[in-house]
């Protein structure tokens, strides 16, 4: 007679597998997106354009299972989310606060519209990411038209791989997303948007305050738990993302203990990239595991300096400890009814108040 006993399975899906429709071409295309910007900033001696590009190229992550039409006008609206995210970011970067004002206003935008339009994961993840990213590039108001430029061309490049993939591979694939089965009342979304934004704010000064280099990697880690579909998923991805970064981060010092080539370091890339779109799916913690040293490696890919290993290591952890439990502070506010109740109703009387003095 078998036994379940009630701490193993309040813990298995640290370990679970769960089955998806997800192909393994769609893996392959999405690092061939990463990986071709790479090679070609490797092939003209410029590392950091192709880095700029690569982010771009992150684009093909929201390639969506849907009747070609519909998957191409999705791809590019996306495209366009990313560059004017980037963009906004890379103009305000100038000090720590405006860049911060800037991340609250990616986040707060890229949540609600994409939470009222439905769009399904990742969502408003990348749109956050990648203005994370450009907050703690060091500004240059000369560099910004090249950087979004190039940013911009990794974007193109994954709608044109989408295309031809989706014409000779996924043509024919059409399944229905499925489809939330309740709808938030109408203040709730701007409830949700202003805590997300107001935490992504918090991450960039918080990162500042301490004298963190890398400050956007608080900021991935907290959007990143924020992602979960409820208190209970959010706490699960809070383990997930700590435990799968601390054994990341032990594969990402073997890797850089060889010291490999650049072009070695981006065919890495493309083989972490396909690995963790095969595991995201499936175990978000696994999928960790290999998504620190592909961070880790991107970074040393498109810089012309040598980091420390030990230091960039203690910082990534450091920094993903952080993130991650503002991620879950962030998480319980966002899943707390009575909270998100309260809110709401200053929402609404603020609102009114508002339309009274303008009449």
């Amino acid at each position: 007679m078998k036994v379940n006993h009630p701490v193993q399975n309040r813990f298995q899906y640290i370990i679970e597998i769960k089955k998806t429709e997800r192909k393994w071409h769609f893996p392959l295309l999405a690092a061939l997106c990463i990986g071709t910007p790479l090679l070609l900033g490797w092939l003209i001696e410029k590392p950091d354009f192709g880095s700029f590009s690569s982010l771009g190229a992150l684009t093909i992550l929201y390639f969506t299972q849907a009747p070609i039409s519909q998957r191409m006008i999705h791809l590019a609206v996306c495209s366009f989310g990313m560059i004017f995210s980037f963009a906004v970011s890379l103009c305000l970067g100038f000090n720590i606060y405006s860049a911060a004002f800037a991340l609250g206003i990616v986040a707060f935008l890229s949540h609600f519209i994409t939470n009222y339009y439905k769009i399904p994961p990742p969502g408003n993840f990348f749109f956050i990411m990648v203005a994370a990213m450009a907050s703690n590039f060091q500004f240059n108001i000369e560099l910004i038209p090249t950087r979004i430029g190039l940013f911009a061309m990794g974007a193109i490049l994954s709608c044109s791989f989408a295309f031809i993939y989706s014409v000779f591979v996924e043509k024919s694939a059409v399944i229905n997303l499925p489809r939330r089965t309740f709808r938030k009342r109408r203040y709730t979304k701007f409830v949700e948007s202003g805590i997300i934004a107001v935490f992504m704010i918090l991450t960039l000064i918080i990162g500042h305050l301490l004298e963190f280099k890398n400050t956007y990697w608080i900021s991935i880690s907290t959007i990143a738990i924020i992602q979960g579909r409820n208190f209970e998923h959010v706490r699960q991805r809070n383990l997930h993302r700590i435990i799968g970064t601390f054994v990341g981060l032990g594969l990402a010092s073997v890797i850089l203990y060889f010291d490999p080539e650049k072009i070695v370091m981006i065919f890495i890339i493309m083989i972490l990239q396909y690995v963790v779109e095969l595991m995201i799916v499936r175990n978000y913690g696994f999928a960790v595991v290999f998504l620190t040293p592909l961070t880790i490696l991107l970074v040393e890919t498109g810089s012309h300096i040598h980091h420390d290993v030990t230091e960039l290591m203690q910082a990534r952890l450091i920094d993903t400890v952080i993130g991650s439990l503002m991620g879950l502070s962030a998480g319980f506010l966002l899943y707390h009814q009575q909270t998100i109740n309260n809110l709401e109703k200053s929402v609404r009387f603020s609102f009114f108040q508002f339309k009274k003095l303008k009449k």
